[in-house]
């Protein structure tokens, strides 16, 4: 089963079981922080939020497949809203109505009549007309307030009548059988509804037209679209779409006065969609390309949409997708935003591992992010991520190859940000993604162990297993060193233990910010698809020392590599030869016969007194 999702630059992982360690645990800096409030809904669909984001995943229940769901932002609050439940949205308390997610629960969003008590109120009446141009039941309306955080729901019936505080407003309606995942789906939108007085509309889908999108490629199809409308002309931004698997059916219209829906400042719709080559059970497993499509509408909600896309409208990515431990196998994600479009749905299909795919992205001012997880079968038979890695968002140039590498060896401690040890007065920040992989995508993993302790003049003063940590520190100046450690022996052939320990000097700053002279050592040795090094005898390891971006580090005066071919029972100092801009190659002897991984221990002191211990166990597997 696929699970859709609308994320910004994280993944959602899945939780864990008593027998499985902790999930995978992406930290970066603070603003970026996005844990998962999942909530389990009535219909057995699956919902997840991510808080900052405000962005929502939807995993369809067992025997769900070709639902289709409404998702909706309002101001702070999201809501998710099954098509089959539509039809219940009139019945106040029924738990099919919309679900709200903000607070982690599945909360019925119910109708807000209490504020005609306080302010003044006009009637709204929306009448609904089916395709066949006669009054219809099989519909439903929302009312999405522009100037405040009001939503209202009505359904199964040709009129509905809504008392409404005096305000801006946006209308959408859907014209469907909701209880046929395959009936045709007229969906309506008035962007803006200026409610001043007693109002009638009429929704009316005789003037929806169809939606759909064309490739070149005859075998690929789609697994997940979107049509969406984002309206920020309010004080209160609104979003709302409609995520389906397949164009076939689906219709829209625009609805202003007039008949005109065109000209709306603030206002952006988008059709997005993703695609890849089935195989003959329906899954995508294997599929040799997949296509990203996010297409945006200024000023308007289309009547009808169709679209005709050769690979010269397109970028293409050819992605490596390398094994860490054989038997695994991974799902991958790209995650599309656009000027007026914040997110879009995406969803997670499934590649074999290792593997290679073309990905033919959407170019311009469209930035795509990607997720990568390597995942297992667990003893109960339910798939987890073991490995959870992220890209940072960028556009691509129509026409254009590019090439792409995910989950190659050493998987480690990597600077992402600018924040990840920031100090501001007396209150510390840290957190640091510890097994992100050769090519720069940050990233966590389920681990058996993890721990984070905060020293300061050699007394423990904070310690966490969140895999970020908070504290408050002593005025003046201290010695402050920083420990994290993590095992992940039982999930992963490779990085089975992760350590570093920072030792710096720090005073107090105000309001000003400090970020900690922390450093990192990456290694890059030349991996195959199974991240095996072919060495005989000696290992030529590359490897740069990176600290903390916007940090005040001192210039490196002593910096050494051992190895260690036991997991650390024993080490052996490598050579170090300086290739300049803080880049080196450790020089490592191999012992003739037994010796299947490759553990590394690196130690450095800046001029400032400033150190690094760093130690990642089997960091390398020999071929």
């Amino acid at each position: 089963m696929l699970v859709t999702a609308a994320l910004a630059v994280s993944l959602v992982a899945a939780p864990a079981t008593a027998d499985s360690g902790s999930p995978p645990t992406m930290t970066g800096k603070p603003s970026t922080e996005l844990p998962a409030e999942e909530v389990r809904l009535p219909t057995g669909d699956t919902a997840r939020l991510l808080s900052e984001a405000g962005t929502v995943s939807i995993d369809p229940g067992e025997g769900r497949d070709g639902v289709r769901f409404t998702t909706v932002r309002l101001g702070e609050r999201s809501y998710v809203l099954p098509s089959d439940a539509h039809g219940r949205a009139s019945s106040p308390g029924n738990p099919g109505q919309a679900h709200e997610l903000t607070a982690g629960t599945p909360a019925t969003r119910q109708s807000r009549d209490d504020t005609c008590a306080r302010d003044t109120c006009h009637s709204l009446t929306v009448r609904h007309t089916g395709p066949d141009g006669e009054a219809t039941d099989g519909a439903s309306s929302m009312v999405l307030g522009l100037d405040n955080e009001l939503m209202e729901l009505g359904a199964d019936t040709a009129k509905l009548e809504f008392d409404l505080p005096e305000g801006r407003y946006m209308i959408v309606t859907d014209v469907t059988d909701f209880d046929d995942p395959e009936a045709d789906w007229h969906r309506l939108v008035r962007p803006l509804l200026v409610l001043d007085g007693d109002t009638e509309l009429h929704m009316d889908a005789t003037t929806t037209r169809p939606v759909g999108t064309e490739l070149a490629d005859p075998g690929a199809r789609p697994a997940l679209v979107e049509v969406g409308v984002g309206n920020q002309a309010g004080d209160v931004p609104v979003s709302v779409s409609l995520r389906a698997d397949a164009f076939s059916g689906l219709h829209t219209a625009g609805i202003g006065p007039d008949g005109d829906a065109d000209g709306h400042d603030g206002l952006t719709s988008f059709v997005a969609s993703t695609w890849a080559h089935p195989n003959a059970d329906g899954s995508y497993l294997g599929s040799p390309s997949t296509y990203h499509l996010l297409d945006t509408i200024e000023g308007s909600f289309p009547t009808g949409y169709a679209r005709t896309v050769v690979p010269e409208d397109l970028a293409a990515v050819t992605a490596e997708h390398l094994s860490q431990t054989p038997g695994n196998g991974a799902t991958k994600a790209m995650f599309g935003t656009a000027p007026g479009v914040d997110h879009s749905a995406t969803v997670f299909l499934p590649h074999a591992l290792p593997s290679t795919t073309t990905h033919h992205m959407e170019p311009g001012d469209v930035e795509w992010s990607s997720a990568f997880g390597e995942n297992r079968e667990n003893g109960d038979g339910r798939v987890e991520d073991v490995t959870a890695l992220g890209s940072v968002a960028r556009s691509y140039e129509a026409g254009r190859d590019y090439t792409d590498r995910w989950n190659a060896s050493v998987v480690g401690p990597m600077f992402l940000w600018s924040e990840h040890a920031v100090r501001t007065d007396d209150e510390l920040w840290f957190g640091m993604p510890m097994y992100s992989d050769q090519d720069r995508h940050q990233g966590g993993s389920r681990t058996d162990s993890a721990s984070i302790r905060l020293f300061e003049d050699g007394a423990l003063v904070a310690e966490s297993e969140t895999g970020h940590l908070n504290a408050s520190l002593s005025p003046g100046d201290a010695e402050l060193r920083l420990e994290s450690r993590t095992s992940r022996g039982s999930v992963s052939d490779l990085s089975t233990r992760v350590e570093a320990t920072w030792t710096v000097t720090s005073a107090s700053t105000g309001s000003e910010q400090e970020r900690l002279p922390l450093r990192v050592v990456r290694y890059q040795p030349e991996v195959d698809e199974w991240n095996s090094v072919d060495a005989r005898g000696v290992l030529r390891l590359p490897f740069t020392v990176e600290s903390q971006p916007g940090s005040n580090a001192g210039s490196i005066e002593d910096l050494s590599i051992e190895a260690s071919g036991d997991d650390g029972d024993t080490w052996s100092a490598a050579r170090v030869v300086p290739r300049g801009d803080d880049t080196y190659t450790a020089i490592i002897r191999l012992p003739r016969h037994g010796t299947e991984y490759v553990s590394l221990r690196a130690e450095l002191t800046d001029s400032d007194g400033n150190s690094l211990e760093q130690t990642i166990e089997r960091a390398v597997r020999l071929g």
